[in-house]
């Protein structure tokens, strides 16, 4: 009976995997079996691969790495070892061992549910080409910012992430493990192993951002704050040379961290540190600042000039509208009563109605119940009563927010009101003797004064 008491958690674990599996497996078998078909097994299986490919590297990469920093770290603590708790016979190590084991497991975990969704992102780096168009700032092909530029961000965040949680569990050791120092004895923190591993980590971290401020260069091409989308003037001219500094700093201070390791007290590791923040603060504010008030504000058109002529060949190209055949044909002032006769489906489709008093119109008078709402007007053409036709209409669409607090039930909400309900329309150019639109359908149920079928 004992060993029945002890098996239950046990066996309701288990049982709780055993039915989110199932509902997995579910998913999966069905979602494959509409792939397939539709003719996309081949798709859908290439996700899938890439996907539980992504999951299993990044858990088994950050559980090795993270349980290795873990485990140096603890090296790096033998003269502060953790006791055993008094009289209880209690490891202590062994303990904090399996804590931290289960924390890695579920950070890896997390991380690898984080990176999966990368996999269409791995595919397009793996199978790149070029588009044959330079960007004119860094003369990369348009490929590069498709197909390589988001593979290199995705993979500067898996190891800047990864350095950080390495960070932490290091910083957090040695912190426990020092607990006991007084604070004039600051300087036992970080010394030996400890100070080399944290000096290591830090220099690492300071490397990657070197790396970031270097791809943030490229992100300049898709800035917001010009007069364009895209880069401007100031980006060109003070960003880029911000970005292209700040990333050198970087390097200068990862280079630093590794010099300290090899020095006594931290003096060469804070400075480097410090002048890098306040160059990151300064320079990021100030030079662009300056660049905009004093070179570009006075005489804009001039200075963007040339990123607006960017801006538009790109935009053309994007749409394909660089190729387009011109045709210039003379304006003739040759209208007269034959023409007008002669066109006569033309004119009779000339639209006088505005699509905004309209749509207060209908909203006045075809809402009819509180919770209908009129959202737009739309403007198309059908063929009515033998006559191709231009209408104005609008779509009665539910607005349940508008419901009496009373009514908003389950049934209400799931069965009852879960669409709209019929249409509006009327003719272009049509008005009856009250000014009012000439409504081809109306009302609840739709009532229609032509021969054109609504379904409602």
């Amino acid at each position: 009976m004992n060993v029945f008491s002890r098996s239950i958690p046990f066996l309701l674990l288990f049982g709780v995997i055993g039915l989110l599996l199932l509902q997995f497996l579910v998913h999966l078998l069905t979602e494959s079996w509409w792939f397939h078909s539709v003719g996309f097994s081949r798709v859908f299986w290439t996700r899938i691969t890439w996907q539980l490919g992504l999951r299993i590297v990044t858990f088994v990469l950050y559980s090795l790495s993270l349980w290795a920093n873990y485990r140096l770290a603890i090296r790096w603590t033998q003269e502060f070892p953790l006791q055993d708790w008094e009289g209880s016979g209690i490891d202590m190590q062994t303990i904090s061992d399996r804590l931290v084991l289960g924390a890695i497991a579920v950070v890896s975990w997390v991380a690898a549910a984080a990176t999966a969704p990368s996999w269409e992102t791995v595919l397009k780096f793996l199978h790149s080409s070029q588009f044959g168009i330079k960007d004119p700032i860094f003369q990369h092909d348009v490929g590069y910012y498709i197909f390589h530029l988001p593979f290199y961000q995705g993979v500067w965040t898996w190891f800047f992430v990864l350095l950080l949680l390495e960070l932490g569990i290091a910083a957090t050791v040695y912190g426990l493990s020092r607990a006991g120092l007084q604070l004039q004895d600051w300087q036992r923190y970080l010394q030996g192993g400890a100070k080399t591993h944290l000096g290591v980590l830090l220099a690492a971290i300071a490397a990657l951002m070197a790396i970031h401020f270097w791809l943030k260069r490229y992100d300049l091409l898709y800035g917001r704050d010009g007069v364009v989308f895209g880069i401007g003037y100031t980006d060109a001219h003070a960003r880029l040379f911000v970005y292209t500094v700040l990333s050198s700093l970087a390097v200068g201070v990862a280079i630093a961290l590794l010099l300290s390791i090899w020095r006594r007290g931290l003096a060469l590791s804070l400075r480097a540190i410090g002048l890098f923040i306040l160059s990151w603060f300064v320079l990021s504010g100030l030079v662009p600042w300056i660049q905009q008030q004093f070179f570009v504000t006075p005489n804009e058109l001039m200075a963007e000039k040339p990123y607006l002529q960017n801006n538009i060949q790109f935009t053309q190209n994007a749409y394909r509208l660089h190729d387009v055949q011109r045709q210039n044909y003379p304006a003739q002032a040759q209208l007269n009563l034959q023409a007008l006769q002669e066109n006569q489906p033309t004119i009779r489709n000339i639209r006088l109605w505005d699509y905004r008093p309209l749509l207060s119109t209908y909203r006045q008078l075809q809402e009819i119940r509180l919770y209908y709402k009129f959202s737009d007007v739309d403007i198309d053409r059908y063929t009515i009563n033998d006559a191709y036709q231009q209408v104005m209409l609008s779509g009665r669409e539910l607005a349940y927010d508008k419901l009496p607090q009373e009514a908003k039930t389950w049934v209400n909400q799931r069965l009852k009101y879960t669409h709209g309900y019929g249409l509006v329309m009327s003719p272009v150019n049509r008005v009856t003797p009250d000014g009012l639109p000439d409504l081809y359908i109306k009302d609840i149920p739709p009532v229609s004064t032509i021969n054109l079928p609504v379904n409602y």
